[in-house]
C-alpha cells in the first residue's frame, strides 16, 4: 500500500509526545490523519496499558472509521478497535483505541475526571467546533492542569484557525507544537457561475444546480458528490434529477437521520456498476471517504441552528458556507484522482465568504452545557479555559431555565433532580420530563414513564411524521405505537418518516431500560390526550401558549413570545397549547410540535408560580384609569376582575405614566401656552436659563407636577390644575424678572396701546401701521440680541409689510406702502413724515 503523506511526520510525532503532552496536527484531506495516525500511536510506549479515545463529530464517521481501522488490523470491531455512539457500543477489555462521539467523552469525564484508563484524547475534525468538542477540550485542559499532567491531547483537522488554538494551549504548557502535512489529493479544478443567482429561493437555484450536475456527468466519467443544505433540499433535487437523468445513473442520499443501510449505499460503488450521484449534507464534508468521486457540485449552502436569547428559541436557517468549508468540500473531488469542483456562486462571492464558520458555542442554547459546568463544580465559566468564551447572556438565560426546571438551585448548584437527569443522556428538558412523569400525569408510574420515554423519543430527533400531518404530538405518539406494533400497517395510516421513527423507537427503548421499567405500554387516545400536554409543559414550561382572543391560530407564550399555527392545523381549536418545537423568528414563531392542555392542568402544575397582580392601565379612548386584579403565569393571563378598592398611589403612578406619554392630557390654557413659548424662546439666548421643553417637562414631572396630584385620580380632575402657577413657581425670582424684561408679554406702541407678542418662532407683533408712527426702530429683546419683528397691518387689519428693521422701513419701504395704500384707503393717514406724526388712530381727523 502506498505510503500516506502523514506517515512522514511519524518520527516527529513520536518525538513530540515523548517530551510534551499537547500537539496540533493540521493535515490536508487525504493525508491519513484519521486512519494512519491513531494506528501508529497504538505502538507508543507511553500508552503503558492505557487506551486512546478519538472523538468524531458524527455517528456515521465513528462507525465508518472504527470498521476501517479494525479491518486494517485484521480484527472485528470490538477488539483492539472499539466505538461508542448513543445506544450502540462495541468494545471490550482488549480495546486500545475507542472512537466515540464528542458527547460520550463528556459523560465519561463527569463520571471519572481523572480518565484513569486513558492515555490520550484525539480531537478529530476539530474545525467543526461543535459545542461538545469545545466543552470536552475545556474539561480535558482542566484535568490536565489539576489531575493528570500526563494526559496527552492531539487536535487534528485539515482546516482550522490555528492562532486562537495555539494561544489557548500556550496558557497551560510550553509553546505547543504544530505539525503540518500535505494531503494525498490530486489536483481539483474549480468552475464558478458567471453571474450571481437571482435569489436563494429553491425555484431559482435548483435548475442551475441540476444543470451543473448534468455538466459534471458529461465532463467526468466518475461519480458525482453534490453538497446541499439539508434533507429538504436533498429530496427536492433528488426528484428533479430522477425525472431528468438516464437510468444508467443512480441517485443516493446521505444525511444524518437516514437508515444506516441507506447511508452505506451512498458510500460504496453501485452493485450494478451504474454511475452514482450522491446528494449529501455537510455530513460528507469530512471524515467520510466516498469511493469513486470525480467531481463535486457545491450549492454553497448549509443549515445552521441559531439561538435567539431574547426569545429562548432556536431557528434553523440556511446560510452560506465559509471559505474553509468550501475548501473541505472541494477536496472530496481529489481523493483518488484529478477532479473538478462546480460552485453555485461567483468567484467574487467566494472572496466574500467568511474565512471560518462561527463555533457552535456562540450561537446555541447553552442549557445542557450550563448543567454540565454546574456538575463539574464550576459556578462561573471564566474559571475555565475556553477556546471561545461563552456569550454571557446565553449562559445566564440557560441558568435561569435550569433553575425553573428544578435542575439547579437558586445558588447554581445541581439539585438531586439535576443529578438524576444527567444519568439519562438526554437534553435537560426531556430528562426533567422523564423524572417527573408519574407526578404530573393521571397514570401509574410504569405507564407514565413508558409514555414519557416514547414522547422523549419523538422529541429528541427529527420529526417522525411529515409536516403535512400537522403539529399534534398526540398523533405522533399514536403513530409510534402503531409502528411498534405493525410497521407496514402504520405506514399506510400515517405519513411516517421511517428513519426518524426507527431512531425514536431505539431511543425510547434505551431510556425505558435506563429507568429500569418493564414492558413498554400502549396508551389509548383518551389517555394520551389527558397526559401528553402535562408532560410537554414539564419540559417546556416557558412555552405554554394561550390563544389570542379573536386572532385565529395565533398564540402568546408564557415567555411573551408570539407564535402561530398554520391555518389548517387541527390544534388551532385548542385555547391552550404546550409547545415543544417552535422556530425563533423575530416577529412570530412557527409552531412545529405541540399538544393541547387545559387551563385546569396548567393551574395545577404551576400553582406555586402563579402570581396575583393588581394592574392599573389608562384607557386612551375613554381617557380613564382602570384597576384590575389579574392572575398571571408569566405573560399569560389566567383570570381578571375589576378592583373594588383601587389603590390611590397606584392610580397616581398610572396617571403620571399616562401624562409622561401624552402631555396633552393636562389643561394647557392659552395663557400657559403663551408663557411657555416665552420661556422656551428666551432660553435659547442664555445657557443657564431653563428651557421648559417637552423633554424637560416629561423628565421633571415628579418635581413640578407630582406634589400637586395628591387628590387627583382622574383625567377629569386634572383639568382643575392651574398649570400656569405650577410652572411659574419653577422659575426663580431673578429668572422671572429676566423673562418680563427680555421677553415681555406685550409691546407698548407710541400711542400707549399694549399689543401681545407672539413667541412661536421669531417674536412678532401684529399692529396697525399708524399705531407705530414715531417708533424710530425695532425694540430689541433677549439682552439686546434679537429685534422684535413687526407685522404691519392695513386699516382693514390685513398684513401689508413684515420687518424686523423698522428704521429702515421708514426710510425705504414705507413710501411704496403709502403709495399703494393711499389710493385704497384715502380717509386714513399716510403722512410724508411718519416719524413726526403722532401715533394712534389711522383715520384722518375731521376738519
Amino acid at each position: 500500500m502506498k505510503e500516506l503523506p502523514v506517515e512522514t511526520l511519524f518520527p516527529e510525532l513520536q518525538q513530540v509526545f515523548q517530551k510534551q503532552n499537547n500537539l496540533i496536527l493540521q493535515a490536508e484531506p487525504g493525508a491519513g490523519k484519521s486512519t494512519a495516525v491513531p494506528l501508529f500511536l497504538l505502538e507508543s510506549e507511553w500508552l503503558a496499558g492505557r487506551k486512546i479515545i478519538m472523538l468524531e463529530p458524527r455517528r456515521l464517521a465513528v462507525k465508518s472509521i472504527a470498521y476501517y481501522l479494525a479491518s486494517q488490523l485484521g480484527e472485528p470491531v470490538g477488539q483492539r478497535i472499539g466505538y461508542q455512539i448513543r445506544n450502540d457500543r462495541k468494545s471490550s477489555s482488549s480495546t486500545v483505541l475507542e472512537i466515540v462521539t464528542e458527547g460520550i467523552l463528556t459523560r465519561r469525564l463527569q463520571a471519572d475526571p481523572e480518565l484513569k484508563d486513558v492515555a490520550m484524547v484525539i480531537f478529530d475534525e476539530f474545525h467543526e467546533r461543535s459545542i461538545h468538542a469545545d466543552l470536552a477540550l475545556t474539561f480535558c485542559l482542566e484535568v490536565q492542569s489539576a489531575l493528570r499532567e500526563d494526559l496527552k491531547l492531539l487536535i487534528m483537522s485539515a482546516t482550522m484557525d490555528l492562532k486562537p488554538l495555539k494561544a489557548l494551549f500556550n496558557q497551560v504548557s510550553p509553546p505547543v507544537s504544530v505539525l503540518q502535512s500535505s494531503g494525498r489529493t490530486f489536483p481539483v479544478s474549480v468552475s464558478y457561475l458567471p453571474s450571481p443567482l437571482k435569489s436563494i429561493h429553491a425555484t431559482d437555484w435548483i435548475p442551475v444546480l441540476t444543470g451543473l450536475v448534468g455538466r459534471a456527468l458529461a465532463e467526468t466519467e466518475q461519480d458525482i458528490l453534490v453538497f446541499l443544505a439539508g434533507q429538504g433540499d436533498i429530496q427536492k433535487v433528488q426528484r428533479q434529477l430522477e425525472s431528468s437523468l438516464s437510468k444508467e445513473v443512480v441517485i443516493r442520499a446521505l444525511y444524518g437521520s437516514l437508515k444506516q443501510e441507506e447511508q452505506e449505499l451512498a458510500l460504496v460503488p453501485d452493485v450494478q456498476g451504474r454511475r452514482k450521484v450522491v446528494l449529501s449534507t455537510n455530513l460528507a464534508e469530512t471524515s467520510l471517504t466516498i469511493e469513486g468521486i470525480g467531481a463535486v457540485v457545491d450549492s454553497g449552502f448549509t443549515r445552521k441552528a441559531l439561538y435567539d436569547v431574547s426569545s429562548g428559541m432556536t431557528t434553523l436557517t440556511t446560510q452560506r458556507i465559509s471559505q474553509a468549508s468550501a475548501e473541505q468540500r472541494k477536496g472530496r473531488a481529489g481523493r483518488l484522482f484529478s477532479g473538478h469542483c462546480y460552485r453555485l456562486w461567483t468567484e467574487s462571492q467566494q472572496a466574500q465568504l467568511l474565512p471560518f464558520d462561527d463555533p457552535e458555542i456562540v450561537q446555541s442554547d447553552l442549557s445542557d452545557l450550563c448543567l454540565e459546568l454546574a456538575h463539574w463544580g464550576v459556578s462561573a465559566p471564566a474559571e475555565l479555559m475556553w477556546l471561545t468564551p461563552l456569550p454571557m447572556p446565553h449562559y445566564e438565560a440557560a441558568k435561569t431555565l435550569l433553575i425553573s426546571l428544578g435542575l439547579l438551585s437558586e445558588s447554581g448548584a445541581v439539585t438531586e433532580l439535576g443529578q438524576k437527569s444527567m444519568t439519562l443522556g438526554l437534553p435537560s428538558r426531556l430528562a426533567k420530563m422523564l423524572l417527573v412523569a408519574e407526578q404530573v400525569t393521571t397514570l401509574d408510574q410504569e405507564t407514565a414513564q413508558s409514555l414519557a420515554c416514547d414522547l422523549a423519543g419523538v422529541l429528541a430527533e427529527r420529526d417522525v411524521l411529515s409536516f403535512s400531518e400537522g403539529t399534534d404530538l398526540v398523533k405522533r405518539l399514536l403513530a409510534l405505537q402503531a409502528y411498534r406494533q405493525d410497521r407496514n400497517q402504520a405506514k399506510q395510516e400515517y405519513a411516517i418518516q421511517v428513519s426518524a421513527m426507527e431512531q425514536a423507537l431505539r431511543n425510547a427503548k434505551s431510556w425505558h431500560q435506563k429507568l429500569g421499567q418493564g414492558k413498554i405500554k400502549a396508551l389509548s387516545l383518551t389517555e394520551l390526550q389527558l397526559n401528553v400536554g402535562a408532560l410537554v409543559a414539564m419540559a417546556y414550561p416557558d412555552r405554554l401558549a394561550q390563544k389570542r382572543k379573536g386572532q385565529g391560530a395565533r398564540y402568546l407564550m408564557r415567555n411573551g413570545k408570539g407564535v402561530c399555527l398554520r391555518e389548517e392545523d387541527a390544534l388551532q381549536s385548542s385555547p391552550w397549547l404546550a409547545v415543544a418545537s417552535v422556530d425563533g423568528r423575530r416577529r412570530e414563531g412557527q409552531v412545529y410540535l405541540a399538544a393541547p392542555i387545559t387551563p385546569e392542568v396548567v393551574t395545577s402544575l404551576f400553582a406555586e408560580q402563579i402570581e396575583q397582580k393588581k394592574e392599573y392601565f389608562f384607557d386612551e379612548n375613554k381617557k380613564e384609569i382602570f384597576g384590575r386584579e389579574q392572575t398571571c403565569l408569566g405573560k399569560l393571563l389566567l383570570n381578571e376582575s375589576t378592583l373594588s378598592e383601587p389603590d390611590q398611589e397606584a392610580i397616581q403612578s398610572c396617571l403620571m405614566a399616562a401624562i409622561k406619554k401624552d402631555l396633552s392630557l393636562l389643561p394647557w390654557h392659552s395663557k400657559t401656552v403663551a408663557w411657555l413659548n416665552r420661556v422656551r424662546w428666551l432660553s435659547q439666548y442664555r445657557e443657564e436659563f431653563p428651557d421648559f421643553s417637552q423633554a424637560w417637562l416629561k423628565s421633571n414631572l415628579t418635581t413640578w407636577l407630582l406634589p400637586y396630584l395628591s387628590d387627583v385620580s382622574s383625567v377629569k380632575a386634572l383639568q382643575k390644575l392651574d398649570l400656569f402657577a405650577l410652572l411659574q413657581a419653577q422659575l426663580s425670582y431673578d429668572f422671572q424678572q429676566d423673562l418680563e424684561q427680555q421677553a415681555p408679554r406685550y409691546y407698548k406702541t407710541p400711542s400707549q396701546k399694549l399689543i401681545p407678542i407672539d413667541y412661536e418662532g421669531h417674536p412678532k407683533v401684529s399692529v396697525i401701521l399708524q399705531e407705530v408712527f414715531g417708533e424710530l426702530s425695532s425694540p430689541r429683546l433677549a439682552w439686546n440680541q434679537i429685534p422684535l419683528t413687526f407685522e404691519l397691518l392695513s386699516p382693514a387689519r390685513r398684513p401689508i409689510q413684515v420687518t424686523s428693521d423698522l428704521a429702515n422701513f421708514w426710510q425705504t419701504s414705507y413710501f411704496e406702502v403709502k403709495k399703494e395704500m393711499k389710493g385704497r384707503y384715502p380717509k386714513h393717514r399716510w403722512p410724508d413724515e411718519p416719524l413726526a406724526e403722532k401715533a394712534g388712530a389711522s383715520m384722518k381727523p375731521r376738519t
